[in-house]
């Protein structure tokens, strides 16, 4: 599917900023993913943790002309990188390096997130994987938990990963951020003016999980999906309720 973005702003106008922001993500994994050589995959090959030492630099200034970042607000983490201080494969964990980087560690896991998109996106490529099912609720891949989900006319519940963008078939049934299976304590909210989407929550664990109809994903990705229906992460946090994996520009607090 083209992307055009300023048609999604002239339709949300009000999402003006997390799809502009969008765009740039594109564009930088487009360009990042040309600079270094996707993990090999087959029995006894070795994953890369990051991006090799040789595409650093050029990844990150790449990272840093698109985003709009000054070059030099990136040399800790160039420098950390290069040391072999930061395991991407520890992100869908929620688990940012644990020595001291000059950034705030919200900011810190934004930023990882999004500088490590081409590197999640070739970890899939070259698995080896197709879409299945999500075993505990995680990404066969990456491990992450799920991002959003999609029910067909079936009913059957497909979840995609924000981080490598698999997707995969989880029981409808179950929490899949919990697996909880007492649906007297689940629930599920639509919004006005939100047709095609709703909220799946668990009080076993106080989350959600935003669920779009299948039908719309013909002409939309789930990541585009995601930031449509941004607004109901807010109500949602606003009621209390834990989103688990960041959306397409590395948000997973909106409040």
């Amino acid at each position: 599917m083209a992307l055009n973005i300023e048609e999604l702003i002239q339709k949300k106008p009000h999402l003006e900023g997390p799809f502009r922001l969008y765009g740039k993500i594109l564009e930088y994994t487009k360009a990042a993913r040309e600079l270094f050589v996707p993990m090999s995959a087959g029995p006894g090959s070795i994953a890369l943790k990051a991006y090799p030492p040789d595409s650093i630099e050029p990844i990150l200034r790449h990272f840093a002309s698109i985003i709009g970042m000054p070059d030099d607000s990136l040399t800790p983490l160039q420098q950390a990188l290069e040391l072999g201080e930061i395991d991407f494969t520890r992100l869908p964990f929620h688990e940012v390096p644990a020595f001291s980087l000059p950034y705030p560690e919200e900011d810190l896991g934004t930023l990882l997130f999004i500088l490590s998109k081409p590197y999640f996106l070739s970890l899939k490529d070259n698995s080896g994987l197709h879409p299945g099912t999500w075993k505990e609720g995680r990404c066969p891949v990456c491990h992450a938990k799920p991002s959003l989900s999609s029910l067909d006319q079936e009913q059957a519940r497909r979840l995609s990963c924000s981080f490598c963008a698999m997707t995969g078939e989880f029981d409808r049934t179950s929490c899949p951020l919990c697996l909880n299976s007492d649906t007297s304590r689940m629930n599920m909210v639509t919004f006005d003016g939100e047709e095609g989407f709703s909220i799946h929550t668990c009080d076993a664990c106080g989350s959600y999980i935003k669920t779009v109809e299948a039908g719309m994903l013909a002409g939309m990705t789930p990541d585009i999906a995601d930031l449509l229906s941004l607004p109901m992460d807010i109500v949602m946090q606003e009621k209390g309720y834990v989103r688990h994996s960041p959306n397409p520009i590395g948000m997973v607090r909106m409040i």
